[in-house]
């Protein structure tokens, strides 16, 4: 551990006349120091002296008497004797100091976070850029001011309160500390921060300093990694919940099947085994597709044609199209080749174009959908001359590739983009 150097005790003597070193300000800035240059004038360039260059002349040795046509009587600044060798040491302590201050200077203000250092009366004596970036008042209109500038209400003069109870008790409370707050910018937001706080005796004054780290990424950070584990452990339950059920309405469904070929049975008994057989395959299909949500299933692509999907899926609809006075039309557009898709994807995302076409019209329509080879894709455009939906629920609910165009927003063109395989298969 590096010893203290010893003191320089300085006695100053006045008569009838005041002195008083200016108020402290932390060097967090260089702004306001002028260097100090120490210039060492070799024995033959004594004469060379010229008035008014040099603020302070040193001559420990009285070098500068006895030289010819020189009159040291004109050098007001000239200090000899012993008096110059003290200040000499005075200066190149002085000029160390000043070397450190610039290095620590330098590491505060590249220092990314904010650090911010009060007095005992709460007022602002030390602001680093770090703190000008992120709170956005600049180092002049922060030094002197009170620390609330920053706080916001109703956390003024709690803070207030927290330093003059340390000053008068010594007990440390948060001091040492990191601990989470809310600041405040300049234009008025708040944000949150994590804060580091650390005290500093000199001369029988206490200092207050906080390092300050603007925590608002890590915060949304934290709340999206929450929020993926609270949905993970929803889809472990739905999973296990899934999984609990289906045996059971594996049994019920087959049982209610068993007793339909009883014979004997009347009609009415008939009617409440197949209703108890639909509504087991109706929740059968619902615990499919909750365990679809939360686990995705894989897609199992084959080559084919697509067209016999879509042929089939629309004869699903074509009485409730009919129904709604909805008019299909369809559009190929040229020879279609053999593409490698999952059918049983594809058939799930028509179903839901077309349910999403039926609630867009309901007062009837025309239904468009248009298959054609667009590059290496093979697309599906389904376009309704319904209402459509706001920007604000498109953004948020339509996936990326796969959108319901109707007459009111129309995101772009709605399409499925499917690859077709190999060189061989790509149409001239």
């Amino acid at each position: 551990m590096a010893q203290r150097s010893k003191p320089i005790r300085i006695a100053i003597l006045l008569e009838g006349r005041e002195f008083a070193c200016p108020p402290v300000a932390l060097p967090f800035s260089l702004e306001g120091y002028p260097p100090l240059e120490l210039e060492v004038v070799p024995l033959e360039a004594r004469a060379a002296l010229q008035p008014g260059k040099y603020d302070l002349i040193l001559d420990g040795q009285f070098l500068t008497q006895g030289l010819p046509n020189f009159s040291p009587e004109k050098l007001a600044n000239l200090i000899a004797g012993p008096a110059a060798l003290f200040l000499e040491s005075l200066v190149c302590r002085l000029q160390e100091l000043g070397q450190k201050q610039e290095i620590n200077t330098g590491v505060i203000n590249s220092a990314t976070d904010a650090i911010i250092t009060i007095n005992e009366d709460h007022l602002i004596v030390g602001y680093n850029r770090g703190a000008e970036q992120i709170l956005g008042y600049s180092r002049e209109e922060a030094l002197g001011q009170d620390l609330k500038l920053i706080i916001p209400p109703p956390y003024r003069e709690v803070h207030r309160d927290y330093v003059r109870r340390f000053i008068a008790t010594r007990e440390a409370r948060v001091i040492g500390k990191h601990v989470r707050l809310t600041a405040q910018r300049r234009d008025g937001t708040e944000f949150p921060m994590s804060i580091s706080f650390s005290v500093a005796e000199i001369q029988g004054n206490l200092y207050f300093t906080g390092i300050i780290r603007d925590i608002t990424d890590y915060r949304e950070m934290e709340e999206k990694l929450l929020k993926s584990e609270r949905l993970a452990a929803v889809g472990e339950t739905v999973t296990r919940i899934t999984h609990e059920i289906k045996n059971p309405l594996l049994i019920i469904g087959g049982f209610a099947r068993q007793l339909r070929k009883v014979p004997g049975l009347d009609a009415k008994s008939q009617q409440k085994l197949s209703i108890i057989a639909e509504e087991v395959g109706r929740l059968e299909t619902l615990m499919a597709e909750m365990r679809d949500f939360v686990r995705p299933p894989v897609a199992k692509k084959s080559l084919g044609q697509i067209e016999p999907v879509l042929d089939e899926v629309l004869e699903l609809f074509a009485d409730t199209l009919k129904e709604h006075h909805i008019e299909v039309q369809r559009i190929i557009e040229g020879p279609l080749p053999p593409t490698s898709f999952d059918p049983q994807q594809i058939h799930q995302v028509l179903v839901n174009l077309l349910k999403n076409a039926l609630e867009a019209m309901p007062r009837g329509g025309t239904l468009t959908i248009t298959s054609r080879v667009e590059g290496p894709n093979l697309e599906i455009s389904v376009t309704d001359t319904g209402e459509g939906m706001s920007p604000e629920v498109a953004n948020k609910n339509l996936p990326a590739l796969l959108h319901h165009q109707g007459k009111g927003h129309r995101p772009g063109p709605g399409h499925l983009p499917v690859h077709r395989p190999g060189a061989a298969r790509r149409l001239p």
